[in-house]
């Protein structure tokens, strides 16, 4: 399997993989950041959440346009192909909605509620 084709196939998973790892990086940054957050004035925690969005929603663009560019390459794994894309941008939606909730949390509550 050449390095090009490799690649491709790993950027239609992207946002499945690299969404979810983003997402579970900003749960575990939710556990620290309000503490520092709660003492400045900069919402850390919202920031993070914000910024994580933003790449998640690039994953599943990556996701949907390496899929259709893989497509137009090969028609044999056409269905392979159909599948990672669709799962790759549903799941890196899911995952974007996802921390931008996390972000609206972040931005309503201080860090300082006990």
């Amino acid at each position: 399997m050449s390095t090009s084709r490799l690649l491709t196939r790993l950027s239609i998973w992207a946002g499945l993989w690299f969404a979810a790892f983003i997402w579970a990086v900003n749960m575990q940054l939710g556990q620290i950041l309000p503490y520092t957050d709660c003492g400045s004035q900069l919402h850390w925690s919202a920031i993070t959440s914000f910024f994580g969005a933003a790449l998640a929603m690039a994953a599943g663009l990556v996701s949907w346009l390496a899929a259709r560019n893989a497509t137009r390459d090969s028609d044999a794994a056409q269905g392979n192909t159909d599948l990672g894309r669709t799962v790759g941008a549903l799941s890196a939606s899911i995952f974007t909605f996802a921390l931008l909730m996390q972000g609206v949390a972040a931005i309503v509550l201080t860090g300082c509620e006990k």
